[in-house]
């Protein structure tokens, strides 16, 4: 981030800024504080929050909530593009730009970390914040990744107990029971709690299995049956490396497992929309001739 008056100190003057802003060199992100042209794909939240960070110098600040997850490289799916900070004995509500949220209290230091120079609620605070603020299946989300970076449960047991009769305590309590750090991605975040609500046989989570080729770990497996199903998000085409590499290698893993003597159901992101349709499909590879018996 850079402040405009560093760049009239390095020595362009208004005509400079101005034709640089238009040909996408640098980019105003909020007023006098510019960003140079970024290479790759940025998150453009985390630019955002650190667009406010650089024009709050000198004001005390703490980022909570979704901000404080996105800076700590959790999964946040769904949230709205919103910058959340605490500023203790301020006004709570929008500030003068639209997408702030500013939040009137005060996050007391034993919950307050410090990231890349910016201050944020700590990991336990965030995962508990996130889950009073947003709807259940998300908040499952934030709190799977949070404890997959190592959350302390202890910290967060001391939190909720300390947030009893709190408005918002009970939706924390739901989210903290469902939560599981095993899952690696929100599509088996949102893949394990519908397992749940159809009350299908329970999976064990990131099982190992032997093959000629060596181990594989798979998202869910029915060890009794010799069944796995796998749960494909979006990440999983279109990061490290390109798609046709990663379906090719997708591809050669479940032929390994297929001559290792299991079967293996394949998921898909936007399967997960259509709550219907994939329990039926779901249901159909637990309760064939040769997948688990007796389900309901």
């Amino acid at each position: 981030m850079i402040a405009r008056s560093r760049l009239i100190a390095a020595g362009l003057d208004e005509r400079d800024i101005r034709s640089l802003t238009e040909s996408g060199q640098l980019s105003r992100l909020e007023r006098g504080i510019y960003a140079p042209e970024l290479s790759g794909t940025p998150d453009p939240m985390i630019v955002r929050i650190c667009a406010h960070n650089a024009a709050s110098t000198g004001q005390a600040h703490v980022y909570t909530h979704t901000s404080a997850a996105l800076l700590w490289g959790l999964s946040v799916w769904r949230a709205r593009p919103l910058v959340h900070v605490a500023h203790a004995g301020r006004r709570g509500n929008r500030g003068p730009a639209d997408d702030v949220v500013r939040h009137n209290q005060i996050i007391p230091e034993s919950d307050v970390r410090i990231r890349n120079g910016m201050r944020l609620t700590s990991l336990e605070r965030t995962i508990i914040d996130c889950a009073r603020l947003l709807p259940f299946e998300l908040g499952v989300i934030v709190a799977d990744s949070g404890l997959a970076h190592g959350a302390d449960e202890d910290a967060l047991r001391r939190l909720v107990s300390e947030g009893r009769g709190t408005r918002g305590i009970r939706r924390v309590r739901e989210v903290l029971a469902a939560a599981d750090g095993r899952a690696e991605s929100p599509a088996e975040t949102r893949f394990r709690l519908l397992l749940d609500e159809w009350n299908l046989p329970e999976a064990e989570l990131q099982l190992w299995i032997s093959t000629t080729g060596g181990p594989e770990r798979v998202d869910f497996g029915w060890s009794s049956r010799r069944l796995v199903i796998e749960v494909h998000g979006y990440a999983k085409y279109f990061d490290y490396g390109p798609p046709d590499e990663k379906i090719v290698a997708q591809q050669a893993r479940e032929a390994r497992l297929v001559a290792a003597g299991w079967r293996v159901l394949n998921i898909y992101w936007p399967e997960l929309d259509d709550h219907e349709t994939l329990r039926a499909k779901v249901r159909a590879f637990l309760t064939t001739p040769h997948a688990l018996v007796g389900v309901a």
